[in-house]
């Protein structure tokens, strides 16, 4: 799985790299700045008037690498640098100094040098092809000062496209938050590894399309900054999804190929169950139960044929009763390799206390879902002191501030997601773009696969389906949530691929989940 870094973790991974690797920090910028040249390369090719903005910083530098070496492969390049030689960074500065003596010694006009003096001299220039922005890096965290920020306005009127240094200037690296001002740009190339803020919050409507090139500095470097780093994360690939698909004994059958135990429906709410259900199925379980409220027994059986139902006792409120329900179905839970509850379970009083009697009676992995979630939002203990690191939340934005209360800030919604699934000892699935998934001792999974195709009722009763699915067939809690965002997001994906995706719904996942465990 790649990595993603926060400033920090890039930070000591450079570091390392430098003084008990010893590559030179010289020889990284070298590497990077042509790195980053071959990415723009192969994007744009080389017959292009090229504007490079350089800071002082080393990010800087990398663009003045940048420019060397686009200005070697046949591109006209005008260099602007928002500081003379002299302030620069020592690296930096070395390659300002190449970069000059390579003007000296030109014999064409294809290379000039600038210092920058206000926004009007950018609009004195011949109108550019090509933008690159090499003029802040990972270590901003605080709103855009002039002239920078006059250069990121005047470079975010352009046509022309901008390809970003590491990431965009003006965006914070950790969050994806712009501060302030920052630059769109249409290809971001990030050092050794991308930066959490390229692919959270706002980042990537401002990082484009973001791409990663190594530069020198260990992989094992890389994976042991993300690990000791807080705030850091890893995308996994579709390799890792094959890697954890649950493969059958050539002797099994239904129920030792995993039985899911579903807890959802009440009166106006039976697509939740319904959804929720055949997704377990349709993953893989070998067998499925959804225990609903009695009155909607008879519809469940009739839409879903290969599912079984269970009527659960309701109270004259509308609830299920709570101590008959959870006896009732005391067989099922010694059975079930999986337990998913909430979808569609209505917020009754009764209702509420059946789930909390239910999580008790369970000492297996859990998905704890919608109504299940609105259950436990004023007993936050209740998750503490019973999770065990074998339940999985699964909220929505909205699900995740009525549990979290005034502390959900999600302004940094990894770090927050990490915070409370330490707090609650369990795995957390925040959904939302991107879905998030936390476990307690730290580990982090960003999702990529799905974009707004999944913005449609019912997907979140899917992947909590899903996740149940593949629990109920032996996956640990972490690697199951994970899995099941990766299926459902390559779902929407091979749907949005031959279709339109706001014609998706939940359903459609279904149908094209066959295909992509083949795929896999």
């Amino acid at each position: 799985m790649e990595p993603l870094l926060t400033a920090e973790a890039m930070s000591e991974a450079d570091r390392f790299a430098i003084e008990e690797y010893g590559i030179p920090s010289f020889t990284l910028m070298e590497t990077a700045g042509r790195r980053v040249a071959g990415a723009t390369l192969r994007r744009y090719g080389s017959d292009n008037a090229v504007l490079c903005l350089c800071g002082k910083g080393n990010n800087g530098g990398d663009g003045l690498v940048v420019a060397r070496r686009l200005y070697q492969e046949g591109a006209s390049v005008r260099v602007v640098m928002v500081a003379p030689p002299g302030e620069m960074s020592e690296d930096t500065a070395r390659n300002a100094a190449l970069l000059q003596q390579l003007d000296e010694q030109a014999e064409s006009d294809r290379l000039t040098l600038n210092i920058f003096e206000n926004a009007n001299q950018l609009g004195s220039y011949p109108a550019p092809d090509l933008i690159v922005d090499a003029l802040l890096g990972t270590g901003l965290t605080s709103e855009l000062r002039s002239p920078v920020r006059e250069i990121a306005v005047w470079t975010n009127r352009q046509s022309a496209p901008t390809v970003a240094v590491d990431v965009p200037t003006g965006l914070h690296s950790d969050t994806g938050q712009p501060l302030g001002e920052a630059v769109r740009a249409d290809l971001t190339v990030s050092m050794a590894a991308l930066k959490v803020g390229l692919v959270v919050g706002k980042g990537p409507d401002y990082a484009g399309d973001a791409e990663a090139v190594e530069i020198g500095i260990p992989r094992f470097a890389l994976e042991r900054a993300a690990r000791e780093h807080g705030g850091c994360a890893r995308m996994p690939s579709s390799e890792d999804a094959r890697a954890r698909l649950p493969e059958r004994d050539r002797d099994a059958h239904k129920y030792t190929a995993g039985l899911a135990l579903v807890a959802a429906g009440a009166p106006g709410m039976t697509g939740a169950p319904v959804m929720a259900s055949s997704a377990a199925a349709r993953v893989g379980a070998g067998a499925v139960v959804c225990a609903c409220a009695e009155d909607i027994q008879p519809t469940l059986a009739a839409k879903m044929t290969e599912v079984m139902t269970e009527a659960l006792p309701t109270t004259e409120g509308g609830g299920i009763a709570s101590g008959g329900a959870v006896e009732a179905l005391h067989d099922r839970l010694d059975n079930a390799g999986s337990l998913l509850v909430g979808p569609g379970l209505g917020r009754a009083p009764d209702t509420e206390r059946f789930v909390r009697a239910l999580l008790r009676a369970h000492d297996g992995p859990a998905v704890i879902d919608a109504d299940g979630l609105n259950a436990l939002s004023d007993h936050t203990g209740f998750l503490s002191e019973h999770a065990a690191g074998r339940w999985v939340l699964t909220p929505h934005e909205g699900e995740f501030k009525r549990l979290a209360g005034e502390e959900a800030d999600l302004t940094d919604r990894l770090r927050t997601a990490q915070t409370f699934a330490a707090r609650w000892n369990c795995v957390l699935l925040l959904k939302g773009a991107p879905s998030l998934v936390a476990a307690p001792d730290g580990a982090t999974y960003v999702n990529a696969p799905g974009g707004p195709a999944l913005a449609t009722a019912g997907t979140g009763d899917v992947l909590a389906g899903l996740t149940a699915g593949l629990l109920a067939q032996g996956l640990e809690p972490l690697p199951a949530a994970a899995c099941a965002l990766h299926l459902g997001g390559a779902a929407a994906d091979r749907f949005a691929a031959r279709r339109h995706p706001n014609a998706l719904l939940a359903t459609d996942l279904l149908g094209e989940l066959p295909d992509v465990m083949r795929d896999l």
